[in-house]
């Protein structure tokens, strides 16, 4: 992962809670199947703000919509409703959603779609790339995590 020094002086390192350094990361990831992933976080871009996600691969690709040879009709493409009163809140409408789960997971005495397990290895990624940039880009192993 490499970064990039903030220009904004609220996010230089010594304002912000966290002594991040910089404003823009970017990182690449190779999976442990082969595939790859770019992942970037840029705070300190005017008027990019929000969550995308882009998903390129070679059957298939999806932005705003499916693009691709591949079947995906098993797939299921459109949210749940949310329980009445239950807003989506941020990070694209995850929150809610993911709540929501956790929550009937536990009263259904089921396994929540996204587990303990599930949860590391999404976010610990993301510490890893920090990592990385700090280290001017060194490639380090993230670990995986199964329940």
């Amino acid at each position: 992962c490499l970064g990039m020094p903030s220009t904004d002086p609220v996010r230089k390192p010594e304002n912000n809670v966290y002594k991040n350094p910089f404003g823009t990361e970017i990182a690449l990831f190779r999976t442990s199947e082969g595939g790859m992933a770019r992942m970037n976080r840029a705070g300190d871009i005017p008027g990019a703000h929000g969550e995308r996600g882009r998903v390129y691969g070679q059957k298939g690709s999806f932005e705003d919509r499916y693009r691709g040879n591949a079947d995906i009709t098993k797939i299921a493409l459109e949210k749940p409703p949310l329980p009445p009163g239950m807003s989506a809140g941020g990070h694209g409408g995850s929150h809610a959603y993911l709540t929501e789960d956790f929550i009937t997971a536990i009263l259904l005495k089921r396994k929540p779609v996204c587990d303990v397990a599930c949860a590391l290895n999404m976010t610990v990624s993301g510490i890893i790339a920090h990592q990385s940039a700090m280290k001017d880009g060194e490639t380090l192993k993230i670990p995986q995590y199964a329940l």
